[in-house]
């Protein structure tokens, strides 16, 4: 069991606190992650406990799950997510629900087709025009009811097709029910022609519904970005999303849009947050969080990351970076207080700062952390029961000439 690492980047005397805020400034603890994982999730469930799931390298293939309480020294021993599909993850979401159940949803590999397939149908798909559709698969894992282990993974997506990112999973801690969803089609067809998917649990997993299409136009959807969606404390659901509309042989538009259900998932509208014009294949991933305020989401274009707050109006904040590097795989976590924790990579350094419930960024409570993302990693982000942030990293070795 390894120890963290930690390091607290916000101080402010009793006197300015008096003159400018209600509240303290929260406090950021930097927390450097244990057993060689990279790209962690992670959330914390009623109980304050947090929970953090993440690849243990890009090239294996398997997912970590481990626990780990504010203030103490050492992590939970980690536990393996995957069990038949162990080795050929791709990428994944993870949520909490009822109790500090974990849910885990998985994009295989390949290697996870060819098994289900068999290797000749599997390699006649992959010789012909369809072969990027052989990734037809996302795998649902849940903890067991003791919290030792993850069960046996279910693909629950039914006949769709067509991944390369991975979809959302969300569920509601005030219930038994589980949200799943994912951009996906049918036949074999550019991505200009996908939809958006949803599939509904009400037994925390064990269960799931037939896939059902959202009855909304997408615009077709970038296959290569894993959405991301969030339900806040009403119930209300929200899924960002980047969309595909083709300009040129080799040129698309991919426009970052939010889409926002009051109804359970019955219903939905469609919002554009940001426009990306003439693009090829970002890749680039999104992140949201839900606080008393209200919900955030973070998210990347053209080379740079930024985050919005969910409203009639939505004022996009840029990473504020005087390094001249791009900034990627945003991250975003909110506390009781309305303040939000601001979290992006440059090359390879973890960069962050904190915003005030009024949008305006606090000098005092921003870092950098040099060189210990791993390349294609990201850092992770909770707000705990007393208004400060945690903030996991992994804490690996830079490659030479990165860092800030």
């Amino acid at each position: 069991m390894r120890s963290i690492q930690t390091r607290v980047v916000a101080l402010l005397s009793s006197a300015v606190l008096c003159v400018t805020s209600i509240h303290a400034e929260p406090d950021v603890t930097t927390v450097k992650l244990p057993y060689g994982g990279i790209r962690p999730q992670a959330a914390i469930d009623r109980a304050g406990m947090i929970h953090i799931v993440q690849a243990n390298s890009k090239i294996k293939g398997d997912l970590m799950y481990v626990k780990h309480a504010p203030g103490q020294k050492q992590f939970s021993d980690p536990v393996k997510v995957l069990r038949e599909a162990s080795g050929m993850a791709a990428s994944f979401n993870m949520t909490v629900g009822r109790d500090g159940r974990v849910h885990v949803f998985t994009r295989p590999n390949p290697r996870y087709s060819k098994k289900e397939l068999g290797a000749e149908a599997y390699d006649a798909m992959f010789k012909s025009k369809a072969r990027f559709f052989v990734l037809r698969y996302m795998l649902h894992s849940r903890l067991n009811d003791d919290g030792s282990a993850f069960e046996d993974e279910t693909n629950i997506i039914g006949k769709t097709i067509g991944f390369e990112g991975v979809g959302a999973i969300v569920a509601d801690q005030n219930s038994a029910k589980v949200y799943a969803f994912w951009p996906g089609q049918t036949e074999p067809g550019p991505e200009m022609g996908r939809d958006m998917y949803m599939a509904v649990s009400e037994d925390e997993g064990k269960n799931w519904s037939e896939p059902r299409k959202l009855d909304i136009d997408i615009e077709g959807n970038c296959r290569c970005c894993p959405i991301q969606a969030i339900m806040d404390a009403k119930g209300n659901m929200y899924i960002v999303y980047r969309n595909s509309v083709r300009t040129s042989t080799a040129s698309w538009d991919k426009n970052t849009f939010l889409l926002v259900s009051k109804d359970a998932g019955k219903s939905w509208n469609k919002t554009l947050v940001q426009k990306w014009e003439n693009c090829g294949c970002p890749g680039a991933p999104y992140s949201m969080a839900s606080g008393t305020e209200g919900v955030y989401m973070g998210f990347s274009t053209r080379g740079t990351s930024s985050f919005v707050k969910v409203g009639k109006r939505l004022k996009i904040n840029p990473a504020p970076s005087s390094s001249g590097k791009s900034s990627t795989r945003p991250m975003v976590a909110a506390n009781k207080n309305g303040d939000v924790l601001f979290c992006w990579v440059e090359v390879q350094d973890v960069v962050w700062q904190v915003f005030n419930r009024n949008g305006d960024a606090l000098a005092n409570v921003a870092g950098r952390l040099n060189g210990v993302a791993a390349k294609w990693s990201n850092a992770a982000a909770v707000a705990t029961s007393s208004g400060d942030f945690l903030l996991y990293y992994d804490g690996h070795t830079p490659a030479k000439g990165a860092g800030g």
